[in-house]
This record gives C-alpha cells, sequence and structure tokens, in this order.
C-alpha cells in the first residue's frame, strides 16, 4: 500500500471534500418565499401552460406526430366548401385534446407546428396547473386551450382567447378581440 492510499484512508478524503461544499453554503443567505403571496418570475426560456389557436391550426397532425409520449389527439373530416364556384374539400378540427398530466413540456410539438405563428405553443411564465383532480382537470380539449379554464395564469399573462401570441405572453403587441370586430 502506497503512502498516499493509507493517508486516504485514516483521513477520509472523499468525506472532507464533500463537507467542504456543505460548508461553501452553510453561511449564505437562504432564499425563502412567502408562496403563494409572493412569486418568483420564472426565467424567460421557462415552458408554461399551452396555448392554442383553431384559426391557425391546419390540421395536419404534425405535434401529433412529434410528441414522444403520444399525449396529443387529433380528430378531423373533409367538409366540401364553395370557392369561387368550384367544391373544394377542406380539412375541418373535431377533436384537439392534450393530456398535460403526462406532458414532458419538452416543446417539440411546438417546433413541428409549420404555420407562423404556430398553432400550438407552451407560454411563458403560467405555472399553476395545479388540480385535486387530474384525470378531469389535467386534460385539456381544444376549448380549455385556448380560455385556460382552471389554470390561473401569471399575472399579467392573458389566456389565448383573449390575445396572447406565441411570442407576447402578455397580450400587448396583438390587438384585443373587441378591436380585431372593428
Amino acid at each position: 500500500m502506497s503512502l498516499w492510499g493509507f493517508l486516504t484512508s485514516v483521513f477520509q478524503v472523499d468525506l472532507l471534500q464533500g463537507l467542504s461544499v456543505t460548508g461553501k453554503f452553510l453561511f449564505h443567505r437562504k432564499a425563502t418565499i412567502q408562496y403563494p403571496e409572493v412569486t418568483l418570475v420564472p426565467k424567460d426560456r421557462f415552458r408554461g401552460m399551452f396555448g392554442f389557436s383553431e384559426e391557425r391550426c391546419i390540421v395536419c397532425h404534425n405535434c401529433a406526430k412529434a410528441c414522444p409520449i403520444d399525449i396529443i389527439h387529433i380528430a378531423d373530416h373533409f367538409e366540401e366548401v364553395e370557392v369561387d364556384g368550384k367544391k373544394k374539400k377542406k380539412k375541418v378540427l373535431d377533436r384537439y385534446d392534450i393530456d398535460v398530466k403526462r406532458c414532458m413540456f419538452c416543446g417539440l410539438c411546438e417546433e413541428a407546428c409549420p404555420t407562423e405563428p404556430v398553432a400550438i405553443w407552451l407560454t411563458t411564465k403560467s405555472y399553476e396547473t395545479a388540480a385535486y383532480e387530474r384525470n378531469e382537470q389535467l386534460y385539456f380539449d381544444k376549448e380549455r386551450l385556448q380560455s385556460w379554464e382552471g389554470v390561473k395564469p401569471y399575472p399579467g399573462v392573458v389566456p389565448p382567447n383573449e390575445g396572447q401570441m406565441p411570442n407576447d405572453p402578455s397580450g400587448a403587441l396583438s390587438p384585443k378581440p373587441e378591436e380585431q370586430k372593428r
């Protein structure tokens, strides 16, 4: 046995290294907040609650195909629409559901969306989606994805049906629904 091996077995160098890391943080000020009265502002890259725009969705199923855990469920049908005297087939969205309780919030569905701006997006800052009943409250259909019924948005963040856009969670850049009707 070498001298270094003997010293490390006697003085437990690994233990002293671990205690040195603990000792560094022993005298630092603690970071405790009084939640829910005080909330921290999430970072800009935080992926929060989903937003969905049925008007922009072209029913391409790319988001469902890109989802690695298969939690996006889409159902559609074709309707004949008359445009300029010609009958054309158009896809109509019947069902768009996301099982949020199983979601990893990876953002692959958002990246796969070909529309500009995207039809499905992960908003920033909204993270309070706790529910007592997971199976009902954390299963979002297309109406709940737009209205955020049962979700407490972060202060200043508006739901998608009130004017939120993928890159604008506060809805400040987009016109309000009342102004769009004029």
